[in-house]
């Protein structure tokens, strides 16, 4: 499950979960020209999402949307199981993953780098420090100069701000949001970085493999060698090409 405007999602997770893992997708679309509304809707419908899926023999679901989770309240934000059809199933949502992966590594210190509005930052920024977490720095993706105000980011640009955040003080640097391409930017950054790079599609994955029984570490899948590095380059090999020249 993943905003109807959601450009990156379904793409970053397939390279992401490799070729054992069947990924189904559907598309949450609320006709609400307001952003935080639509964001904090799409996670009070999950059943409405989940409806296209029909009977499909899941055995798990995702809820691809990071920014919910940050405007809603808890009792509101998607939890870490869903019943689908008389099935009770574990439900990864992308904010959850990236805590969990957070958590795994023992990190506290962050350095964020937000896709987002200077809004939705704020709200980001406010649920990391609830979780316990010492944000010590934000650095905000430079935007597009047309297109959606999150998905419209471009992969050089959030190269760059993952280099700069490499070289600030903290545990764990995080690129927020699953719409914007950062996964090709953290392949790049994330081999050269002193810190632990996360994602929140490569969480996501990170997640769906634990919930399908097959748990890592999150080091493992920043390692040189990990699979789906190899994956990448050969779904996008113009892009990655362009960003390690």
């Amino acid at each position: 499950m993943t905003p109807a405007e959601n450009p990156t999602a379904e793409p970053e997770l397939s390279v992401l979960l490799g070729p054992d893992i069947n990924l189904l997708s559907t598309r949450m679309h609320i006709a609400e020209p307001d952003m935080h509304v639509r964001l904090e809707r799409y996670a009070g419908e999950m059943a409405r999402w989940m409806a296209p899926f029909g009977n499909a023999p899941l055995d798990a679901a995702i809820f691809a949307c990071t920014g919910s989770s940050y405007l809603v309240p808890p009792a509101n934000a998607p939890g870490r199981f869903l019943d689908h059809t008389g099935k009770h199933m574990p439900l990864i949502s992308a904010a959850n993953a990236v805590s969990d992966a957070v958590t795994a590594l023992g990190a506290r210190r962050l350095v964020l780098v937000s896709p987002y509005p200077d809004s939705l930052t704020a709200a980001a920024v406010k649920w990391w420090t609830a979780q316990g977490m010492d944000v010590r720095k934000v650095l905000s993706v430079p935007p597009a100069a047309s297109g959606h105000p999150i998905y419209s980011r471009d992969a050089r640009a959030i190269l760059r701000t993952l280099q700069l955040a490499a070289r600030m003080e903290g545990d764990v640097v995080l690129a927020l949001g699953t719409g914007a391409p950062s996964l090709p930017a953290l392949a790049v950054a994330s081999l050269d970085a002193d810190i632990p790079m996360l994602s929140s599609n490569l969480c996501t994955a990170w997640a769906a493999n634990a919930a399908l029984g097959q748990p890592s570490s999150p080091l493992d899948w920043l390692a040189g060698e990990a699979p789906w590095r190899q994956r990448l380059l050969d779904r996008f090999p113009a892009l990655m090409a362009s960003l390690q020249n």
